[in-house]
């Protein structure tokens, strides 16, 4: 399959999709599968291409395993096997898709997706699913996470942060001001916090924010963070250097333990 026509089908229906609030995740693939994936909430849609059947599919599933295990379910489908200088029905594809995911079943189910978020649930977005948001600031995210779950079987979430977004945040901030790319930075550490779960908020605060040029990230994120990410990240910085003890407390996130252990010599 021509690479060319799979990225034009994801490219005019993930505008339709960011437009519901969608943000493109890191991609599925595998031998003989393209799978390029959408995520809010607790809801997801992928374009899939599998290659020995010569099936084009619009997917959906939940979102709800940290794992990334999906059991993804067909919405619609076409065979797609143009022969040379033929677009295939490219068009007539595209137009089933976006009518698809437009039509009021679909739509129902994202407003339902997004009320469950919207529940104060504090296990809605969990370490995975952030790392899925932050690919949709630096595409090139995919790759890594993509070679994480290839090498451990999972994502490591305090390893990943350091070895592949904190370099990533660090030159943004680095560079040349760019107001949309960090409007847009700040924006998404402000979502992950306030509806992130305990090992989110730990994360981003313990691990990424104090691990950036504090001066860079006073003049240039936190006047665009919201005020509760601006008062985590102040607390945060009374804790950078230090040697601190967590705190003996039933059912402690390990990954929230590992995570203040961790602030021992920054």
């Amino acid at each position: 399959m021509d690479q060319k026509a799979f990225d034009t089908i994801v490219e005019k229906l993930g505008a339709t999709l960011i437009a519901q609030e969608f943000t493109r995740a890191a991609d599925e693939n595998a031998d003989g599968v393209r799978r390029a994936v959408f995520v809010s909430g607790s809801l997801a849609y992928a374009v899939t291409y599998t290659m020995s059947t010569k099936r084009m599919e619009l997917c959906t599933c939940a979102t709800a395993d940290s794992e990334g295990e999906k059991k993804w379910k067909t919405i619609s489908s076409w065979l797609y096997d143009p022969q040379p200088g033929e677009d295939g029905d490219l068009e007539s594809i595209v137009n089933d898709f976006i009518e698809t995911v437009e039509g009021p079943k679909r739509v129902a189910a994202v407003q339902t997706a997004k009320k469950k978020r919207a529940k104060g649930d504090e296990n809605n977005a969990d370490p995975v699913f952030m790392f899925n948001r932050f690919s949709g600031v630096f595409s090139d995210l995919r790759g890594d996470l993509i070679e994480e779950r290839s090498k451990y079987g999972t994502v490591r979430p305090i390893a990943f942060m350091r070895g592949s977004i904190v370099p990533r945040v660090q030159k943004t901030l680095a560079a040349p001001a760019n107001e949309a790319q960090l409007q847009k930075l700040a924006e998404l550490c402000s979502d992950l916090y306030e509806n992130g779960d305990f090992d989110v908020r730990s994360i981003l605060t313990m691990v990424l924010l104090n691990s950036l040029d504090e001066a860079a990230v006073r003049e240039k994120l936190v006047p665009l963070f919201s005020e509760d990410l601006q008062k985590a990240y102040k607390s945060g910085l009374k804790l950078r250097g230090k040697k601190v003890k967590p705190e003996k407390v039933k059912k402690q996130s390990r990954v929230v333990a590992e995570a203040l252990k961790n602030t021992q010599g920054r």
